[in-house]
């Protein structure tokens, strides 16, 4: 569970409207991409993992260019990059800033309410702070590439779109974008 959120922080989150130009400034290349291209005004990943199942992903809106083929070419080509390189920085990177959200996302009493929820799910138990911490700092790059190997290389994809969405590449053309073809 843990490896899957470190892996959409790496994969990294903005929002063009409140960022105001921060995304060209990110440590994640999929954010920088995406605002040095103009490709989207908002990413966001997500991971809802239950004891014997879960979904992870990415959820984007396209910028007005609604250039739909090189918005998920470069989300799914840096989804694919995270089975094989992840760095000691990279895994250093998203361990803290898993550790600030969860921390932060404790502040009201909802927030703890569907924290609760969702560990009693997940675990069948609430599990303190500091372990989720200790069980963070615990993984390696190592973990986050096997991981992100069983869930994203080569494994079929949900697609859902909403709007303009003639030029949405083919589910065949993003399913083929799980995987490289490497010589």
């Amino acid at each position: 569970v843990y490896a899957l959120q470190m892996l959409g922080a790496l994969l990294g989150s903005f929002d063009a409207k409140a960022a105001r130009g921060a995304g060209m400034h990110s440590s994640s290349k999929l954010v920088h991409d995406l605002a040095r291209d103009d490709l989207a005004v908002s990413l966001m990943p997500f991971c809802t993992c239950y004891t014997d199942t879960g979904l992870f992903g990415v959820y984007a809106v396209a910028s007005e260019k609604n250039d739909l083929d090189d918005l998920s070419l470069i989300i799914l080509e840096e989804m694919v990059r995270l089975c094989f390189t992840v760095s000691d920085e990279d895994c250093v990177r998203a361990a803290t800033q898993l550790k600030a959200n969860m921390a932060l996302s404790l502040d009201g009493t909802s927030h703890v309410a569907e924290d609760i929820g969702r560990q009693l799910i997940t675990y069948g138990r609430r599990i303190p702070l500091n372990e989720a911490f200790q069980r963070i700092d615990d993984v390696t790059p190592e973990d986050l590439c096997r991981v992100a190997n069983r869930v994203i290389w080569d494994q079929e994809i949900a697609v859902a779109s909403l709007g303009k969405v003639k030029y949405l590449p083919d589910y065949n053309k993003l399913r083929g974008r799980t995987w490289w073809n490497i010589y």
